[in-house]
């Protein structure tokens, strides 16, 4: 008799007309709950195994991690020798002025004209042709000259730049056209030779190395933790819906 018994089929809501149908929120709580099933603690070993990252530890120069840091600003802190190589550079742009300074007041007076600096003896120009302004522009465009190199020599000293321990030579060169004018503009190349030498020192080379370092790209750090891998986590009102 079982045999002849037909099987039950459950009820549809489109077989029954007075059945509610079930809304889209009912569907989103049933697919959440049959997400929601406990997984063995093996699966869930191996996956936290698995989403590891495997990363290289961030690149540090060597001289940088080792060098003392300035408590203002964080750079490399700067050595004594080397301010006193900055203080060097510096002092010439004075005493390059101070002679100019003196070399203006010769010129002023039309007696001492051609004694305030060598090339107004060589050419001997008279002192009232365009030859006397255009020697006395030189000698400014000289003057200049001297104050540019010295000031860029202790600016580019004290940024820890390391081709100006080549280019503190240049700038003394360029200095040493100062023999063209009087040997009050020579004595400018005193200081500015002694912080060119300074900068020679090792202790000056290992700043240089550090700061330069310092400076250079950073290579890019990806995080390695706090990353959520899967759904993410849900925001807004549906907060509220997580739970179920």
């Amino acid at each position: 008799m079982a045999d002849l018994v037909p099987p039950v089929n459950p009820v549809r809501p489109q077989d029954n007309p007075d059945a509610s149908p079930v809304s889209g929120f009912d569907k989103w709580r049933r697919r959440r709950q049959s997400l929601a099933v406990p997984q063995p603690v093996e699966l869930l070993a191996a996956r936290e195994v698995a989403t590891e990252i495997a990363t290289l530890p961030p690149i540090k120069p060597e001289v940088v991690a080792t060098y003392p840091r300035s408590t203002h600003t964080g750079e490399p802190r700067r050595p004594g020798i080397l301010l006193i190589a900055v203080a060097m550079c510096w002092l010439s742009v004075p005493v390059t002025v101070t002679a100019f300074a003196r070399w203006w007041w010769q010129v002023a007076n039309i007696v001492d004209f051609h004694a305030s600096a060598r090339l107004l003896t060589w050419t001997h120009p008279d002192p009232v042709s365009a030859w006397a302004i255009v020697w006395v522009m030189v000698v400014g465009l000289i003057t200049l000259l001297m104050v540019v190199a010295a000031g860029v020599a202790a600016f580019n000293s004290w940024a820890g730049h390391s081709w100006i321990r080549l280019g503190s030579l240049v700038c003394l060169a360029v200095t040493a056209l100062s023999f063209l004018l009087s040997w009050w503009f020579s004595v400018a190349m005193i200081p500015l030779a002694i912080g060119a030498g300074l900068l020679w020192l090792p202790g000056v080379k290992t700043f240089m190395t550090a700061m330069r370092d310092f400076h250079s790209p950073q290579p890019i750090r990806f995080p390695t933790t706090g990353i959520v891998y899967g759904s993410q986590p849900l925001i807004g009102r549906r907060e509220e819906f997580s739970t179920l």
